[in-house]
């Protein structure tokens, strides 16, 4: 038999949720352990965050590879449907100022704590109708661009313009998502936007923007329009 690599204890300490851990040593009054803990949490994170990113623009590639723009529409539609739906009509019956706060706990999570290569980053501001989150860059979609991850040898485009692609063709299919999760979508469930949106202009400089408007009726006629969809007649 070979030597063993781990004590029991060692196993034991390795299966224990980091977080936990470092709250551990924070009663203990390891500081420094704790430190230690934290950052190697955040690695941890962003590891399998850009592991599941990567997955799904790998998959929805494939889908447009083998059935073309047609299938990314059918694709999302089905997914989204199956997972995205419920919550998003939680979301429509929940205290909005809660919401906002979930939201920026999304993004927060989103950008990775700031680490990673072209880590996420964003930003928060509020006038009295909405909070504008402007993400430079976007921590999932606008990071694949970024770090280079679109290309033969990596994801797909849209081969055409759809109100979908924000009416561009050479639109990054993992971003395609978002048109259909925060717009079109729940148009179609609850009547409105759940999460109004502006891809970047330009993936390599320009941010992505997400809007929380405080009440649904503020919403701008612009996100229906560019759909062809006329608001009074949604829901």
């Amino acid at each position: 038999m070979g030597d063993r690599w781990f004590s029991d204890d060692e196993l034991r300490e390795m299966s224990r949720p980091t977080m936990e851990r470092a709250i551990e040593a924070i009663d203990a009054g390891d500081l420094e352990r704790a430190k230690a803990l934290c950052e190697a949490m955040k690695w941890e994170s962003q590891f399998m965050h850009d592991l599941l990113v990567d997955g799904v623009a790998g998959l929805i590639s494939f889908v447009k590879d083998k059935l073309g723009d047609e299938g990314v529409e059918e694709a999302w539609s089905d997914s989204l449907e199956r997972s995205w739906r419920k919550p998003v009509e939680k979301i429509s019956e929940s205290d909005r100022k809660l919401i906002a706060e979930a939201l920026a706990a999304t993004w927060r999570a989103h950008s990775t704590s700031g680490v990673g290569p072209r880590p996420g980053a964003f930003e928060i501001s509020e006038d009295d109708e909405k909070l504008t989150f402007t993400m430079n860059p976007c921590g999932s979609g606008q990071r694949l661009w970024r770090n280079h991850r679109y290309g033969p040898e990596g994801f797909g485009v849209t081969d055409e313009a759809h109100d979908w692609s924000y009416g561009r063709e050479g639109f990054p299919l993992y971003c395609t998502h978002c048109a259909f999760m925060n717009e079109t979508l729940p148009i179609r469930w609850i009547g409105y936007p759940v999460y109004p949106s502006d891809p970047p202009e330009d993936f390599d400089r320009d941010p992505c923007t997400w809007y929380w408007y405080k009440d649904p009726a503020d919403i701008p006629d612009r996100h229906w329009a560019r759909y062809g969809l006329d608001r009074d007649a949604a829901g």
